[in-house]
């Protein structure tokens, strides 16, 4: 059992790795990911480095192709599309069942995080605003208390923080989130689960108008590589 134990330990730190690889892209999508190497990399046996393979793999950060081996999935629009669709549902119904709670710590973090997001706002910081919108729905995905809901939004944010990084830079994002953000502030003061359920909804599924530029840049970027 304690060897067990220690082998998803390893697995789990092979996959935090490559994700935040992958994210950073270090990794780029195409990239083969070769076997050995993880192997000498890490210095552990295979039986890690193929359950990390297999976790990638279920989240859809990396591809299994005959004869290929493993590498980095590309993403195409209608997938990023089909993501967000998925995250916006899944975040909506964390927010619906995180308001239903009624729980004032949770309100009053929010209203201080949001301060905080208007100041980074007029200072125009996108990192510290982005820093401070992360922490403000991990707390509301949190208070939602489904576990499994929690873990599965965590896998689709970390699919999606590529794309939401290019947003979060786009001009005007900051000021118009800020609105958002307060309208939210407003629904779950109010205990109105249904309107704090679709201003965030709408929020997700606003950003999808922004993929073609997103995708364009991204084209641009992958014809200076080579």
């Amino acid at each position: 059992m304690d060897e067990l134990i220690r082998q998803r330990s390893l697995a789990e730190h092979i996959v935090d790795d490559l994700e935040r690889r992958i994210i950073a892209r270090t990794l780029k999508p195409g990239q083969r990911i070769i076997e050995e190497s993880l192997c000498k990399t890490f210095g552990v046996s295979r039986s890690p480095v193929r359950e990390a393979f297999q976790i990638l793999e279920s989240r859809g950060f990396v591809v299994r192709e005959p004869r290929k081996g493993i590498s980095v999935a590309k993403i195409t629009p209608q997938e990023a599309k089909d993501i967000y669709l998925i995250r916006a549902g899944l975040e909506g119904l964390a927010l619906s069942l995180a308001v239903r709670k009624k729980t004032p710590a949770l309100l009053k973090k929010l209203e201080n995080l949001h301060a905080q997001m208007i100041q980074a706002s007029v200072k125009e910081n996108g990192k510290t605003y982005n820093n401070l919108n992360q922490k403000f729905h991990e707390l509301i995905i949190i208070a939602c208390g489904n576990q499994r809901l929690i873990q599965l939004i965590r896998n689709f944010d970390k699919q999606t923080m590529l794309y939401r990084l290019a947003i979060v830079n786009s001009p005007g994002w900051m000021m118009n989130s800020t609105k958002i953000h307060a309208a939210l502030i407003a629904a779950i003061k109010a205990g109105d689960a249904d309107a704090a359920e679709r201003i965030r909804k709408n929020s997700i599924l606003g950003q999808i108008q922004q993929f073609p530029q997103i995708f364009s840049n991204e084209e641009g970027k992958d014809e200076d590589r080579f």
